[in-house]
Order: C-alpha cells, then structure tokens, then sequence
C-alpha cells in the first residue's frame, strides 16, 4: 500500500474490503504508537456516487450527522467508537475502532445451518440490548443483517456495526430528468422491512430486521428463500423450525409482521417480552370439603374501620402518586423545552432551538409536536432529509397529527419530491379534514406540477375554513394567472392586499397580471 498518510495521520495497512463507493481499511493512527500485530483503527473511505454540487453538499450535511449519531453513540462497549470524522478533497473519511472478530454471515448465520433455540434467545437478548440503547438515542440502524453483527475473538460479545446514513452518503445520486431529486439507497432487500422500502425507517424497521435474521438462524434459510402469505404478507416460516417453542415463535411471529403497527414499537419492548416470558396459569385450586357447622365470625377490632380506609383508599392513592409523579415529572420537563424550542425559533435561533426540542423529545419520546418543530428548525438551517427524519418520528409517535403529516410534505417539496410531497398534504388533510394549511400546501405543490385548476379546487378549500387568510387569495391569484384568466386574477390579488397591504409577493404579482391586462387590450 501506498506510504501516503490519510488526512495527514492513518497509514494504510491492508484493505478489508471494497463495496460499491465504500472502502474499507485497517489502519494505524501514526500519532500514537505503532504496533504492527495489532491494528489500531478502521478507516472508512466514502465517496457519493456524484459530484454535483447539490448531492456533495447534501452528502457533507449527512456525514457531519452521521458523525454526530455516532459519536453519541460512543458510549455502548458493544458499537465501535468513532474515533475521527474527517473530509478530504471532496472524500469523506470515519476513522472507528478496530474489532478483532468476524461477522455472523461468515460462519455462523449461513444457508444449512440452524441454531437451536436456547441460542437464538441469547442472540436476541444481546443485540436487543444494544439496539434499545440506540433507539434510547432517537437513532434507527436501518440496516441489521447478519454481516453487520461482529463477534469479537476476544470474549465472543456481538458488535453491532455499519449504521445505515453510511449506506445514504455512499449511494446518493440525482434521479435521472428530475433536477435535484435525491434518491438514497438505504437497507438490505430480505432484510428491509415494507415501510422502510418506502422511505419511512422506524424503531421497529429495526425490530423487523433483527426478527428475519433471527427467523434466517433457526431455519438455516436465507430471507429470499422463504415464502410469504398470499393474502397478509406475512414471512411463512415455522414449519422450517418445527423444534422451535410456541413462545418464541409468538415472538419472532410479532418482530416480523409486515405491517409495522402489528410489530414491537421498538427493541426495549421487544426485549421486555423475551426476557419476561408469559406466565403459566395455575392449575385450579380443588374445592374445600364444606364445614358440618359455620366457624363462628370473628369479632373485628374496633379499629377495623380505618385499617380499610388505609387499605384501599389511602394506600393505593399514595401507590398511585409515587408511581405518577416521575411521569408527571417529565411531562413538566418536556413541555418546559418544548416552549423553550419555540421561542428560539421565533427568534431565530434555530440549532439552540433544535437543542431545546431534543431535550424535550428525551423526557418524552412520543411527544410529536416536538419531533414535527424540531424537523421545522431543521428546514430552516436547509436540512431537508433530517427535518423528513424528524417529520415521520412524529407521524409514528401519533399518526392523526395532521401537522407532522404537513411537515413531511414540506420537506418533500424542499427536496423537489413533488408527487410525493402531494401524498403527505393529502395525509395531512385525511386525518383533518379542515386543516387549512395542509389545502394551502397541497394548492401550492399543484401549481408547481403544473395543475392550476385542480390548485384552485384545494385553495378554496382555505377560504371556506379562514376567509380571510391573504396567502390563499395570493395562490388563486398565481392560479388564475397560470390560467390566463387575468381578469379574475387581478381581483383575487386585490383582495390579498386588502387583508395584508405589504406583503411584496402579492404586490410583485399584482404588477405581473396589470401587465398582461395592458398587453391584451392594446
């Protein structure tokens, strides 16, 4: 290998291996001491499979969060630690921790082979162990697969390894005709759960992954050469694994179902049940043989009367609140950041407020106007796919929030993904039918496919909710333009300025139409 340094530091040893735009090396760190029977570090080279400016600037943004995640993810002994993050002429560099072993598809999870049960449970507990703390750092894998699970020579404990916004760096191209329209490649096929396809990794994309591997050790077979229902879409696979228990099958059966609402929300969940199995019922007591005389009643203490009030009134209100009050607690706590992220938005402040709503999110993870502001922040700072992340952590959280639903469609437009910007607006306005917003929104993304007069259908939808919201007479202004119906767009631009008389896009379109209006009578 070449003696030429990485950034100035790693000398290459060997190359372990190459995929697509990713290469792999062992390295030395020159700035500590050398030791050439025990590497010191991995180097992985990314380069984006375009070099136009958008996709660079786009991938640069990725791999400075990748390298974020990562970092907060230093913490857990079973993930590599990233050591450096680094960009050299337009390649972009992770140095992460060296792990002596070989990964689960070399030897272990292979065609032919299968695991007994006993097994697969403790597999399931030590990688769901890792990903529960992942999940507990609002971060999704996206891409578990038996060649992403390392054990260690050492002491046999399973790394997990290869996070999936790598695979989005490395796979980043412009689609074909489309101007800026990024399509990003993320997950394994066999592997990758049905909304993951679709561009909505969740928590439990990851449960479904680590279920089909689970599923692919216990039967020796590789996802692809199982069949699935006809009618539900569920993997068939327990007459593979006949010896395996009905508990356990219960529960890969509930990490694998297609669809992600029947699955385990996320790891923790998952690992509370297979570390907690369902308990056999008693067999039934057998019935007293009656008494010849009734046992004479005892006579209560005087002071019975309040050892039941204790009992079951004063006791379990007093449960009720020592169990409540850290819940209470953290709601307080969450709210408290939340309006926090507000007010830094308001003033601008967009990363602090970022800050503020992942604190918030952290006291209460299902907490979905923070997840959708967040993503809001995140816009403002031109971090599009993050604020679709952030968006769609929110519709998980509460699916009938119309305006994460709207949230994802903005990010889509920003990301010049139209058609599908549409669908979000239309989600947005299936779960709330007067949201005014989402009709604003989705006359918007119809004017820019070129559609004015189905434009015209949904802004009016605006005015029947908020008549005199301005922004809707402007955008049947621009339809009515688009049109050619000058006339009937003047008015509508007029009333616009009549509800808000400084609003320079209407003033700026208003002189447009005047000037179409002159042409066609002179």
């Amino acid at each position: 290998m070449s003696d030429e340094l990485i950034g100035g530091r790693y000398r290459v040893k060997e190359c372990l291996r190459t995929t697509g735009f990713c290469e792999t090396y062992v390295a030395w760190d020159t700035h500590l001491p050398k030791n050439p029977d025990h590497p010191l570090c991995v180097v992985k080279k990314l380069q984006p499979q375009s070099n136009e400016d958008f996709v660079l600037d786009t991938a640069r943004r990725l791999f400075d969060n990748e390298a974020k995640v990562l970092y907060k993810l230093n913490d857990h002994p079973q993930i590599p630690r990233l050591l450096a993050h680094l960009e050299v002429e337009e390649e972009f560099y992770l140095v992460q921790e060296y792990i002596e072993g070989k990964d689960l598809s070399h030897a272990e999870i292979v065609p032919g082979k299968r695991w007994h049960e006993s097994q697969v449970r403790e597999f399931l507990i030590e990688v769901l162990e890792i990903l529960a703390f992942v999940h507990q750092n609002n971060v999704i894998h996206r891409d578990i697969k038996p060649s992403n699970l390392m054990r260690r020579d050492s002491d046999g404990k399973i790394f997990l390894i290869d996070f999936g916004a790598v695979k989005e760096i490395t796979n980043m191209t412009l689609t074909e005709g489309q101007g800026n329209v990024l399509t990003v490649a993320i997950g394994t096929p066999g592997y990758m759960a049905s909304e993951q396809q679709r561009g909505d990794p969740r928590f439990n994309s990851d449960v479904y992954a680590l279920g089909v591997t689970a599923v692919q050790a216990i039967t020796g077979f590789h996802p692809d050469q199982l069949p699935r229902d006809r009618d539900t879409g569920e993997i068939k696979w327990r007459d593979r694994a006949p010896e395996c228990s009905e508990e356990l099958a219960r529960i890969l059966d509930k990490m694998v179902r297609n669809d992600f609402l029947q699955r385990y929300k996320n790891a923790n969940e998952a690992l509370e049940d297979i570390r907690i199995p369902k308990p056999t019922p008693f067999p039934p007591t057998p019935p007293v043989p009656p008494t010849p005389f009734p046992p004479t009643p005892p006579i209560p203490p005087k002071s019975s009367g309040t050892k039941r009030l204790l009992l079951f009134v004063v006791l379990p209100l007093s449960m009720g609140l020592l169990f409540l009050a850290p819940k209470i607690w953290k709601s307080l706590q969450a709210l408290k950041y939340y309006n926090e992220g507000n007010a830094l938005i308001k003033d601008g402040e967009y990363e602090q407020a970022i800050d503020s709503f992942d604190k918030a999110i952290a006291n209460r993870s299902n907490f979905a106007q923070a997840w959708t502001n967040k993503g809001y922040a995140q816009g403002k700072l031109g971090s599009h796919l993050e604020k679709f992340s952030s968006c769609v952590q929110a519709t998980d959280v509460d699916p009938d929030f119309s305006g994460a639903w709207n949230c994802r469609g903005l990010a889509r437009y920003d990301l010049k993904q139209y058609e599908r910007a549409l669908q979000e607006y239309n989600q947005a306005i299936a779960v709330e039918p007067d949201y005014y917003n989402g009709w604003l929104n989705k006359g918007e993304v119809l004017l820019k496919l070129g559609r004015p007069r189905e434009a015209i259908d949904a802004t009016r939808q605006v005015l029947k909710v908020k008549p005199d919201f301005y922004l809707a007479w402007t955008q049947l202004c621009r339809a009515l333009y688009d049109l050619e119906q000058y006339q009937d767009a003047k008015a509508h631009c007029e009333e616009s300025l009549k509800l808000n008389p400084d609003y320079p896009p209407t003033q700026t379109l208003l002189e447009k139409v005047e000037q179409r209006l002159e042409q066609s009578n002179s």
